[in-house]
């Protein structure tokens, strides 16, 4: 086995209480790991992500394309609680095409707070008390005014990627991104399907999914696939309960657009069942956001079974 370890330079560790401001049966923590994002790349790269602009002058944003969390049984994105003491390291790189790369371990035995950084520790997910994240973001900025559509790359004037190692291909997500992007799949492709799909209406609520400066948050789309994923439960008639006890070891996130105040969207909800693979007896949920034909969000869920636990 080959191990690649990241410079020192770029690793980041940090100790956070959770408070209730950032977990529970929704997207508050996830939300809190893409603040810890951008604030390491501002620490990083010597820039405020929340203050910049591009060489047009228009106001640029760190924007997610893709988001991984790998957990266990024992820790998984909905274990934290109120009081839980978490040792956060983050690691960055660059990619080609100046975007960065952040891996968040995500720890709940402080011994081994500030560790070695293994990078094939992120393939495997192998300690069942740590979450494992993987975020890639891209500078955006609107093409339009007050139009969350036909956003553009466009990195900031003052933005340098000199710092950060450059990621090894081997542990890049961009190749799975372009499956996602031409394939609108992120599932295994040993598996077959499970079972009656769901398509349901979404209208964007004004009130609850966007951000600060009129985007659609990127912590809505997991609300949102979270609001799509309950109804197919039911519809396979499980209860709320064993929905509020699920066990999701791992949830790919790939954006693909935005979308505009009060769009109605829908989302397509397939689930498989995996024919190889080191947990047989788990299921693959898989939602689609789209708007018309424009494709979203792509995200796939493997959740655990009862036989699998």
């Amino acid at each position: 086995m080959v191990t690649v370890t990241v410079l020192a330079a770029v690793v980041q560790a940090r100790t956070e209480v959770v408070w209730p401001s950032m977990c529970g049966h929704n997207s508050l923590f996830v939300g809190r790991i893409g603040d810890w994002t951008w604030d390491a790349v501002g620490a990083a790269c010597g820039i405020d992500v929340m203050n910049t602009h591009d060489s047009q002058g228009r106001p640029a944003y760190l924007s997610f394309c893709y988001f991984r969390i790998r957990g266990g049984r024992r820790f998984h994105l909905r274990t934290p609680t109120f009081g839980d003491r978490l040792q956060v390291d983050t690691a960055l790189y660059r990619t080609r095409g100046q975007s960065v790369l952040a891996l968040h371990r995500i720890d709940r035995s402080p011994r081994r707070h500030g560790d070695g950084f293994d990078l094939h520790e992120f393939v495997t997910a192998g300690d069942a008390d740590r979450l494992y994240v993987q975020t890639l973001n891209r500078w955006v900025a609107r093409s339009r005014e007050g139009s969350n559509q036909a956003l553009l790359r466009s990195l900031p004037s003052d933005f340098a990627l000199d710092s950060l190692p450059e990621i090894p291909p081997s542990y890049c997500p961009l190749p799975t991104m372009r499956r996602a992007r031409m394939a609108y799949t992120l599932r295994p492709a040993a598996a077959v399907l499970s079972g009656e799909g769901l398509r349901l209406d979404y209208q964007i609520d004004p009130s609850r999914d966007l951000n600060g400066v009129g985007l659609l948050y990127f912590a809505s789309y997991f609300s949102i696939v979270d609001w799509a994923l309950l109804r197919w439960w039911r519809q396979q008639r499980r209860t709320d309960e064993t929905f509020l006890g699920r066990v999701v070891v791992d949830q790919q996130m790939c954006y693909l657009a935005n979308v505009d105040v009060s769009v109605t969207i829908s989302a397509d909800v397939r689930a498989w069942r995996p024919m190889t693979g080191p947990r047989p007896h788990s299921e693959f949920v898989e939602v689609v956001l789209r708007d018309g034909q424009r494709r979203l969000v792509v995200s796939t869920l493997e959740i655990l079974t009862d036989d699998s636990r």
